[in-house]
């Protein structure tokens, strides 16, 4: 459901007032994004951020054992895991969602993951699945014919501020022709947050420069009616998802599922949470499964 509510913004991008393209990337705040988009694991299998500045720290590839996983809040046990790998080719970024078994990809179970790219200064969302999609792996055309996909962030990301783009693409299954002809407004930025873990059973907080990334479903805040907020946390990934719509929530349980960050707030006056995940629960495993396991995307997807 939770990516299928991505695709619900994407579709709600209706026409409106032709929008100049976004202009060329401030100065570089950022050396290297893709430290933003992986996990770091260290030499002995335990994740970067369990064990602070380990021995042989590198980013967790496709390849190497998941001897530790980010589950979901509330504690123990959550409802799904997130693991954030570099893929095999070494130049896209897999993050993965799971739910039990945990074992291999199993659409039936809302498996699915998203799929990130590095072009130039931008960091783009090439791809998705999850259960709401009738399992089919959705496109964010647009960089290869006249728009831009769907940007994450850029390199030039500040502190203290936002900065503002508006995104042109369309979302469709894979394969489908090139398509750039809706609009939205994304604002990213660079700080340090305070993020919520579970180690050990225990709550500890940590403080890591962190994107932040918001992509609403119209060119302007003022005609948008629903947005996703990401946390991209540097050496763990994608920390924080998080949907707000303009109506009140439906679901009971966000108060556990939710614990909240210093960023975890409605954009304007009148949003609402909506729903969200908190993938810094972490927990051991014994080893036994792979991001090649698990194997998503399907071979031979072929990314916008």
């Amino acid at each position: 459901m939770f990516i299928a509510l991505a695709l619900a913004l994407i579709s709600a991008m209706g026409a409106c007032a032709q929008t100049a393209p976004p202009g060329p990337s401030g100065p570089a705040t950022i050396p290297d994004v893709s430290v933003f988009l992986a996990q770091s694991r260290c030499a002995d299998g335990a994740l970067e951020v369990v064990e602070l500045r380990c021995a042989g720290a590198q980013p967790q590839r496709a390849r190497d054992p998941m001897l530790m996983r980010r589950r979901d809040w509330p504690a123990p046990d959550g409802f799904q895991v997130t693991d954030a790998l570099v893929a095999d080719d070494g130049r896209s970024f897999v993050t993965l969602f799971s739910f039990p078994p945990f074992g291999p990809f199993d659409a039936r179970k809302g498996d699915g993951g998203e799929v990130y790219v590095v072009d130039g200064p931008s960091v783009r969302i090439a791809a998705t699945e999850d259960g709401g999609q009738m399992h089919v792996v959705q496109g964010f055309y647009g960089a290869a014919c006249g728009g831009t996909g769907w940007i994450l962030f850029r390199n030039d990301a500040p502190s203290g501020r936002w900065a503002t783009t508006v995104a042109r693409l369309r979302g469709e299954p894979i394969p489908s022709p090139c398509q750039a002809n809706r609009f939205a407004l994304t604002r990213y930025r660079l700080e340090a947050v305070s993020l919520p873990f579970i180690i050990g059973g225990r709550r500890v907080d940590r403080t890591l420069p962190t994107v932040i990334s918001e992509h609403f479903n119209a060119a302007t805040l003022a005609r948008a009616s629903a947005m996703e907020r990401s946390l991209m946390a540097k050496d763990v990934g994608r920390v924080v998802w998080e949907a707000w719509s303009r109506r009140p929530p439906t679901a009971t349980d966000l108060a556990a599922r939710c614990p909240g960050a210093v960023w975890s707030v409605a954009p304007e006056p009148g949003w609402y949470l909506d729903d969200c995940r908190y993938a810094t629960n972490i927990t051991g495993t014994d080893g036994s499964m792979t991001g090649d396991r698990y194997a998503w995307p399907p071979a031979g997807t072929s990314l916008p």
